[in-house]
């Protein structure tokens, strides 16, 4: 068994609710000593401070994603401030950007990542960021914000913006999707980008592994992505476990 620490899980959503506990002891049955759970809007931060109260070795980010932006308000950004002063967390997130066709116009996107941006870097704070097909512009925006740590979870970009996020001080986080064979190109970036850089997620209940194709996704399977990435790398897999750790560790505080 190898002590790991999962960067990205969402173990307050409603599809837990039936067995939370069962999942959260299964976990640690499989090793995961650390869970960050990301928050997504307002009216959920309080679930997530109410379950990291309750179990020590989970971690609260608070923030405002980028799926939900015509759901947020300009007074959320004024209540995450608040909260982020008043609540115990590790980062400020989930926020960033979503160019998907149905989500959310562009601008608001923008407006609500460029100020949680601002939030994190007044509190000294590092940053969880989504970011899907917007790597490009991710970068350009966190260019404004020098000195500001973070992560992109789940990442989806090319080697060389991996490389750029690296150089400004930001951690690659991989998920599930590099268990599929045919995810080329996070398979080939995971395989080439420094192991100093790369954190380990399973963003459950969603991305789960191809062991798990089209079933709830939980922290206990990211064993499964810790393998995978072995037989990417040169690494033994003790190393990747200890080393990812590390840098889970350094990035949030723990």
């Amino acid at each position: 068994m190898y002590s790991l620490i999962d960067s990205h899980c969402h173990l307050d959503f409603e599809e837990f609710d039936s067995d939370r506990d069962r999942v959260i002891d299964n976990a640690a049955q499989n090793g995961i000593t650390d869970i960050i759970i990301p928050g997504v809007k307002s009216s959920t931060w309080s679930r997530i401070s109410e379950l990291c109260d309750t179990h020590a070795h989970l971690h609260a980010c608070y923030g405002l994603h980028p799926y939900l932006a015509n759901e947020h308000r300009d007074e959320d950004l004024d209540l995450l401030l608040a909260w982020l002063v008043q609540h115990d967390c590790v980062a400020v997130g989930e926020c960033g950007l979503d160019y998907r066709r149905e989500q959310a116009d562009k601008h608001s996107q923008m407006k609500y990542f460029e100020a949680q941006l601002g939030i994190a870097a007044e509190l000294e704070k590092p940053v969880v960021i989504h970011s899907v097909y917007a790597t490009e512009d991710v970068i350009l925006t966190l260019k404004k914000y020098p000195g500001l740590r973070g992560m992109v979870h789940s990442y989806s970009g090319s080697y060389d913006q991996a490389l750029a996020l690296i150089d400004m001080g930001f951690y690659i986080s991989i998920g599930g999707s590099i268990t599929f064979d045919n995810a080329r190109k996070i398979r080939a970036t995971a395989s080439e980008i420094p192991l100093a850089s790369i954190l380990l997620e399973t963003d459950a209940p969603d991305q789960p592994d191809a062991d798990h194709f089209n079933q709830r996704n939980e922290p206990a399977y990211l064993v499964n992505i810790l393998e995978c990435l072995t037989e990417l790398r040169t690494e033994s897999i003790e190393e990747i476990a200890e080393q990812t750790s590390i840098n889970a560790r350094s990035l949030f505080g723990l």
